[in-house]
């Protein structure tokens, strides 16, 4: 199988913000129902670039939807697979935490190479102060007004 097709998404429940909270960090994952722990293990691998410690997988079997509706149908079968990372390793699962650390991580290289003194600050060039510039707008030309 594909390793791109094996995660689907990472499933986010109160159950697994649980799981994230605790020492051991443990991330469930809808995956392909056809793909066993081994491929959903080498995927994790090749998007998070390290080795999950455990992957445990559990399958959600199709239940029906109640619709009023006089052909009710059913839910997809579902695979859900529980990934526990190596102790010190953390993941971004949502697109915020990611953002997050991405800006974190800029931020810490900035003042890195500003200690190092391999980068260093361009002073803008000389403008007329704040209060000069507002002074000269609220200049206005008077006109007289021509007597009749």
């Amino acid at each position: 199988m594909d390793i791109t097709r094996v995660l689907i998404k990472p499933l986010l429940t109160e159950k697994t913000y649980a799981m994230n909270s605790n020492k051991v960090k443990q991330y469930a994952f809808l995956v392909n129902p056809k793909a066993n722990k081994h491929e959903i293990a080498n995927a994790f691998a090749a998007l998070y670039e390290f080795k999950p410690l455990k992957v445990n997988t559990q399958l959600r079997k199709p239940s029906k939807t109640r619709t009023m509706s006089y052909f009710p149908g059913f839910e997809k079968k579902k695979k859900i697979a529980y990934i526990t990372l190596p102790p010190g390793k953390d993941i971004s699962v949502s697109s915020q935490e990611a953002e997050s650390k991405q800006n974190k991580e800029k931020i810490a290289a900035t003042e890195k190479a500003k200690e190092k003194g391999k980068l260093k600050e361009v002073k803008s060039p000389e403008s007329k102060p704040i209060e000069e510039k507002k002074s000269e707008k609220l200049e206005t030309k008077k006109v007289e007004k021509p007597s009749k």
